[in-house]
């Protein structure tokens, strides 16, 4: 085997490794999410938690612990994948994702809008 053949072989197993360990890692960042959200729904419903124009959880009240944090590290990660797979910026995905999450809302929920006031929906 030739040196460009063996790197080339090299490359090309690095890249398998990637995508079954991108695979593994939006699994579980899935699943902990999964989990967490009837914690956020009953959060919500008590007006603890509100959703932001940035495509994040933000505290509108104390008692939360570390579900805003933990929930928000996950959509920042899911953020950058999906701006790694379509192009744009991780930013521009999660303001397209807080729109959606404010149209999705349940009634009664606190959403920021573009400008960035504060409303129930």
């Amino acid at each position: 085997m030739t040196m460009k053949t063996r790197l080339f072989a090299l490359f090309v197993t690095l890249g398998l490794l990637a995508v079954t360990a991108f695979a593994e890692t939006a699994t579980d960042i899935r699943h902990r999410m999964e989990q967490r959200l009837p914690q956020i729904d009953a959060f919500k419903a008590q007006e603890v938690l509100g959703e932001n124009n940035r495509g994040l959880l933000e505290e509108r009240k104390p008692g939360s612990g570390s579900v805003v944090s933990d929930e928000n590290r996950d959509r920042e990660a899911v953020y950058v994948l999906i701006a790694k797979e379509t192009g744009a910026s991780a930013d521009s995905v999660a303001r397209a994702r807080a729109k959606q999450i404010a149209a999705n809302s349940k009634s009664g929920v606190w959403v920021q809008d573009e400008a960035g006031a504060w409303k129930k929906k």
